[in-house]
């Protein structure tokens, strides 16, 4: 089968997945893609796009693959809404699908499967204005809990107490893994600082971080580390990434930076996991590009994207509970 025809098949199978056959819906136990061939609509978090965007061209130029995947790129609670109204057959995400998400899939013969393919950190993110630097994860959850609303509070020093005024935290949305990580795995509470503020997007978070001096801003590590990030980073130089400490008294000899080797080594204590989730009930693409992220060339590619690989964190005792990562520092595996 030359390229033209293939394509012309899975735009046909696209639309079937769709709900727009070519003729009529076929039932799902005649669908017809494979491991390497076929068409699927996949849908993710906004933060993974320019990852994701590079694993879907590898994928797709491998001259063992004959297929077409096209994303959608949204919240991570819409990215899951579509994978359980079998709108997608793949969600990258960064959690598990709670029981009642799988009891949707149920209904409809599917049965979920997740394939854990990297670890990301949560970068935290002031203007260079702010002297503030470095921060302990006791003094974040204050201020997300409201306990800590005055970046004059954050210094005992006197002659080092900020002039900022009012800390004015900022998140790319409501809907986000990012936003949901914050709440559930460092506040711990649903009752937050009203100096809060959601937002429409990372673009807009790190704008508003520019023209900001006193907000600090919660975001996917990969944009301002890897090929991709780092020169982003370089591009916006009132931005400055913050160092964070899992002691109560930060230092520079104690705190870290959000990049791989740190959660590796379990230096960085914000990271979380991003899984592969899929409805797949056959060994049909969906289950092939996710080998595919799992494996060599997809691990290279999320290394130079900021990610932990896998592949890389083999001989770590991830500790995750609840799908975050557990507050103190594991024991390495024996």
């Amino acid at each position: 089968m030359n390229k033209q025809s293939a394509l012309i098949l899975m735009g046909c199978m696209l639309l079937a997945i769709g709900g727009l056959s070519c003729k009529k819906k076929a039932p799902q136990s005649q669908w017809t893609d494979t491991l390497k061939t076929g068409a699927i609509r996949i849908a993710a978090d906004t933060d993974f796009r320019h990852w994701l965007d590079t694993e879907i061209s590898s994928f797709e130029a491998h001259n063992e693959y004959q297929a077409a995947l096209f994303p959608t790129y949204t919240d991570e609670a819409d990215a899951i809404r579509l994978l359980t109204e079998d709108s997608v057959r793949v969600a990258i995400v960064t959690r598990d699908l709670a029981t009642s998400e799988r009891a949707k899939l149920t209904e409809k013969h599917l049965d979920a499967k997740k394939h854990l393919i990297a670890f990301d950190g949560i970068a935290v993110i002031t203007n260079r204005e702010n002297t503030d630097s470095i921060l302990s994860i006791a003094t974040l959850q204050k201020i997300l809990k409201g306990e800590i609303t005055d970046w004059s509070q954050i210094r005992t020093d006197a002659t080092q107490k900020s002039t900022l005024g009012t800390i004015r935290v900022l998140f790319d949305n409501k809907k986000s893994g990012i936003w949901r990580y914050a709440v559930d795995s460092i506040a711990r509470t649903k009752t937050l600082s009203p100096n809060i503020y959601p937002l429409n997007g990372s673009a807009e978070l790190i704008e508003k971080i520019e023209q900001t001096p006193n907000a600090l801003g919660f975001i996917s590590a990969n944009l301002v580390s890897g090929e991709t990030g780092t020169p982003y980073l370089q591009r916006h130089a009132t931005i400055r990434l913050t160092r964070l400490s899992r002691d109560e008294q930060p230092t520079l000899a104690n705190s870290y930076l959000p990049f791989a080797g740190d959660i590796q080594a379990e230096n960085y204590p914000l990271w979380r996991p991003v899984y592969a989730v899929l409805s797949d009930p056959k060994m049909g693409l969906s289950s092939g590009f996710s080998i595919f992220l799992a494996q060599a060339i997809g691990q290279k590619i999320a290394l130079k994207s900021g990610f932990l690989p896998v592949t890389d964190a083999q001989n770590m005792d991830v500790l995750i509970k609840n799908e975050y990562p557990a507050g103190k520092k594991s024991t390495k595996m024996k």
